[in-house]
């Protein structure tokens, strides 16, 4: 229960399509299309947005890849909703917590909720392969608390979003790719990070996301309009990306940009450090199947192809199903080995006879005791362990609860006026005894004396 950094992936057609501006200051600017080639298809994006917001900018880049990393941590919901803290949402993105940051924040998801997208042949239905059209906003729903009439956020506001049913049936589909979301957010500049997540979804072959370049040519001007950058000049987009392409190189994500030709004809080559090959997401899956870590699966991809890798793991599979396999040590001790070394493995012609083994009776060892909600949520500050007890609730009870409601349970729980490891030991035990429903109904109702509580007298009493 100790949160570690979750192995973070992006949507392949928000990264790839950049529906986020890489400017600092967009000024009145609240439409853009663009129109460029792709292979035979001509694809068509347009954005249109509140003139008091503006298009989709700067941070709203670290928001929208902040919101598809935590729907992705919950199991991928198939309505699209989540509910999640401020504070929550502001620590996935790497945001300091100070109010400038909550407003900034506030203004974000304003824009990704009231900005209109339309995508004429680009939007990709992978499981069908076919390329779509698709009109949308990012997020479909915005509901959170504040307190008072302020409409602002607070340390205490909880959030309901919900995402855009194009996006949520293609990171469904499993139509994504591994994002390094910790050195995108190690960049110096919003403008750098959104042109890293740009080049880190062109990598990869939209109609075959298995296949990963090492190298992507592009036109000057072409890459202008997948930055969104208004600019007609040349020499102003050049120096527009200066700053990140450098930042990129020094920090080791590219090896080198080469710009060849003159005026609007010319062309950039980005060559790509081998020290980020990325894993697709299938192969990585494959692999955290038997316990391959992700740094050792991207050692893998950098020396082997997908279909290398993917071969040697059905080869392995193989083996132990029929079992000319034995696992000494570990599942992912023994598959690398194979990998590395498939020679010593050659597989028989036809599966040998089994002799059925005799079973002797032995003594059972009693399973180690599993830690206790008390030992798990005794590790975590009192925010952390309000938080995870929010977000465990939801998930077991989905939509039953309104942001309200949570956001005083996050509340109680952080000010110690809930016990979380009895609240949370409760919701399982009626879970188990198909009482979900009564608890539910019971914790409403603390909930609501609670709130009353606070402005007419003490505390109510706890959940029996």
């Amino acid at each position: 229960m100790t949160e570690k950094r979750r192995n973070s992936f992006d949507d392949l057609n928000w990264g790839r399509l950049n529906l986020v501006s890489a400017q600092d200051q967009i000024g009145d600017l609240n439409s853009w299309k663009v129109t460029y080639p792709y292979g035979e298809r001509m694809v068509r994006v347009s954005c249109r947005a509140l003139p008091e917001l503006g298009v989709p900018h700067g941070i709203d880049n670290d928001v929208s890849s902040a919101l598809i990393d935590y729907f992705m941590s919950l199991g991928l919901p198939d309505d699209g909703e989540m509910t999640l803290s401020v504070a929550e949402l502001m620590k996935i993105a790497g945001f300091h917590r100070t109010g400038k940051y909550r407003d900034m924040l506030l203004t974000s998801l304003d824009r990704l909720h009231t900005t209109s997208y339309e995508i004429a042949g680009g939007w990709r239905d992978h499981p069908n392969r076919r390329w779509t059209t698709a009109k949308f906003h990012f997020i479909e729903l915005l509901e959170y608390t504040h307190q008072g009439e302020s409409g602002k956020f607070d340390e205490r506001s909880m959030l309901r979003v919900r995402l855009a049913e194009p996006l949520v049936a293609s990171l469904r589909s499993g139509y994504t790719k591994p994002l390094n979301i910790e050195f995108m957010q190690s960049l110096s500049r919003p403008r750098t990070r959104i042109i890293f997540r740009l080049l880190d979804a062109m990598r990869y072959n939209p109609e075959e996301p298995d296949e990963i370049v090492d190298e992507f040519d592009v036109g000057l001007m072409e890459w202008a309009d997948l930055c969104k950058l208004p600019s007609a000049r040349p020499d102003a987009i050049r120096r527009a990306l200066e700053g990140p392409h450098e930042e990129l190189i020094r920090r080791g994500y590219l090896r080198s940009v080469d710009i060849e030709g003159r005026g609007r004809a010319q062309r950039l080559r980005f060559q790509f450090a081998s020290e980020f090959t990325p894993v697709s997401p299938a192969l990585l899956n494959r692999l955290r199947g038997h316990g391959v870590t992700d740094g050792v699966s991207r050692q893998l991809a950098r020396q082997y192809t997908s279909s290398v890798l993917l071969a040697r793991i059905d080869q392995f599979e193989r083996l132990l199903r029929r079992g000319h396999l034995t696992v000494r040590k570990t599942a992912a001790h023994a598959l690398v080995h194979l990998i590395r070394h498939p020679d010593q493995y050659p597989e028989p012609a036809s599966p040998p006879e089994v002799t059925p083994p005799v079973v002797r009776p032995r003594l059972i060892e009693p399973e180690p005791d599993l830690p206790s909600w008390s030992e798990e949520l005794g590790r975590l500050s009192p925010e952390e362990a309000a938080t995870f007890t929010v977000k465990r609730v939801t998930l077991l009870f989905a939509r039953r609860f309104s942001a309200a409601e949570l956001d005083q349970l996050r509340h109680d729980v952080t000010q110690g006026r809930l016990d979380a490891a009895n609240l949370l030991t409760e919701a399982h035990h009626r879970l188990a005894r198909i009482e979900a429903q009564q608890f539910v109904d019971e914790l409403k109702q603390y909930l609501q004396r609670s709130a009353l509580g606070e402005e007419g007298g003490g505390p109510p009493t706890l959940l029996p």
